[in-house]
């Protein structure tokens, strides 16, 4: 199989942020392939992704996010999309986190069962 990304390769690390989620370019150093995927380091940081090269955390650069960066610089948050309603959700909830959760690629076919296990 062929890995999805080689050392000089651009990549969008996505992170957390008090305000959002802070999305960053960033270049792949190193590619390890694993039994289901890739270990990716980054100038950013360390992710696993699959056969497509896509993490919870690392993606790659597609020509709408790098036409993002043009416009925005090589660092932004992308706020939440929840904050002009969390005022009429259950306060008992952390919903921030419960959506940045959604993007995580949790699942028995990955032997992950969620953050809990």
């Amino acid at each position: 199989m062929t890995a999805p990304f080689r050392a000089g390769d651009p990549a969008v690390f996505i992170g957390d942020d008090p305000d959002g989620m802070r999305v960053e370019r960033t270049a792949v150093i190193s590619v390890r392939p694993e039994v289901d995927g890739w270990t990716v380091v980054t100038l950013a940081g360390t992710e696993r992704v699959n056969a497509e090269g896509e993490g919870s955390r690392l993606v790659p650069l597609d020509p709408e996010m790098a036409a993002e960066f043009e416009d925005r610089g090589s660092s932004f948050v992308v706020r939440s999309t929840a904050e002009g309603i969390e005022q009429d959700l259950d306060p008992a909830l952390d919903w921030r986190r419960f959506e940045q959760d959604l993007g995580r690629d949790y699942g028995p076919e990955r032997g992950d069962h969620g953050p809990e296990h």
